[in-house]
């Protein structure tokens, strides 16, 4: 199936094709968040290329008759696509899975906000005071194919072991999975549902008071340690005895850099350097995450169900390049990606940039010189 093809049908499933008084199609919408995509622009600027859509509320009014769950089996439809290939191509092998949280930066005002819920303060970038922010599990091998298998918005107060347990389970279902990897911030919460799910883990534990010092004290530089530690999870006025093996590494080196390390596993490795290894395979997720800014679809609606929209309609994007590698080679690069699908929108009439006109007349006039 040809990409055009491939993500206007994602584009089908989330918008419907309802009020054609106006004439736009599902067609024109997708073509119009590609090029805002792929050119990195808010949605009203592409809107102005397109030719056909005048302003990004008429892509709007389409996006809000979803709600967040109907965008996200949408995306899920798509990723058991690639995953029934992926499988195929790979012969069904294990897969190395990630969990992180990205954000979105928001310059406006608090109380502006169209759902104030989804709004966060204390965010990565000093920049700016408040930011949207996505939960995402992707693959993350160090052979090249990282695909995001699915996210979520994150809204203030939810419980987000209860959003990996869904996550995980959907990806259990159509991937074989070889280990869930987790950065600081997710806990026994997380590492209780992953139990129920019967999935290994890696969680890069975060130093947190006095208990791990005395264990640190009687190691020397490079050994490392395990040792077993229960917790009490409460969930619905119950206690639930969660139980976990945690490595400590003192001062292994990585990268011309001592540090200490802590993981909360039930993975049993010979040595540390096995154990940082394996984690390190994580940080594929980050660099999926700097490829998707540069694919960013901006906007300034503050209605978090057209951000989570356009936050996966990136993602999607993404993946579609991501899968096109898999046939035309790691030299088709998101540079390459990006020039040759404008120049196909182009092509094929979908898209209609300004100055186009101008800029041949110019163009040609030099060329005569």
């Amino acid at each position: 199936m040809k990409k055009e093809a491939i993500i206007n049908r994602f584009g089908k499933q989330m918008l419907t094709e309802h009020n054609r008084k106006n004439g736009v199609l599902v067609q024109n919408i997708t073509s119009t968040l590609k090029t805002a995509a792929l050119t990195e622009s808010f949605v009203n600027e592409s809107c102005k290329s397109s030719g056909v859509i005048n302003k990004s509320q008429t892509i709007y009014r389409k996006v809000e008759i979803n709600t967040m769950g109907t965008i996200q089996q949408g995306f899920r439809r798509q990723t058991i696509q690639f995953l029934k290939l992926l499988k195929l191509f790979s012969r069904n092998r294990k897969f190395i899975i990630s969990f992180d949280e990205t954000e979105e930066d928001f310059f406006g005002e608090l109380n502006k906000g169209e759902n104030n819920l989804y709004i966060h303060e204390n965010c990565d970038n000093p920049k700016t005071k408040y930011c949207y922010k996505y939960l995402t599990v992707a693959i993350t091998c160090d052979n090249g194919k990282r695909y995001i298998l699915d996210g979520i918005i994150v809204h203030r107060g939810m419980i987000i072991e209860d959003y990996v347990y869904e996550m995980t389970k959907f990806v259990k279902e159509n991937l074989l999975i070889e280990v869930v990897l987790f950065d600081r911030g997710f806990g026994w919460g997380v590492i209780h549902m992953l139990k129920k799910l019967n999935v290994h883990y890696i969680v890069f534990w975060k130093k947190q008071g006095n208990w791990y010092k005395k264990h640190f004290k009687k190691m020397k530089n490079g050994e490392f340690c395990e040792i077993t530690k229960s917790y009490k999870y409460n969930r619905n006025k119950t206690n639930h005895k969660v139980e976990s093996r945690f490595v400590l590494i003192k001062q292994h080196e990585y990268e011309g850099k001592k540090y200490d390390w802590i993981f909360a596993t039930d993975l049993k490795f010979k040595t540390a350097k096995k154990y940082v290894m394996h984690y390190k395979k994580r940080w594929g997720i980050e660099t999926t995450y700097r490829v998707t800014d540069d694919i960013r679809i901006y906007t300034t609606s503050t209605n978090p169900l057209i951000r989570y929209f356009l936050f996966m309609f990136t993602c999607f994007v993404y993946n579609v390049w991501k899968f096109l590698q898999i046939f035309l080679g790691e030299e088709f690069t998101l540079a390459n990606f990006k020039v040759n699908m404008l120049i196909y929108l182009f092509e094929i009439g979908k898209i209609h940039p300004d100055y186009y006109d101008s800029f041949v007349l110019i163009a040609s006039q030099l060329l005569r010189v």
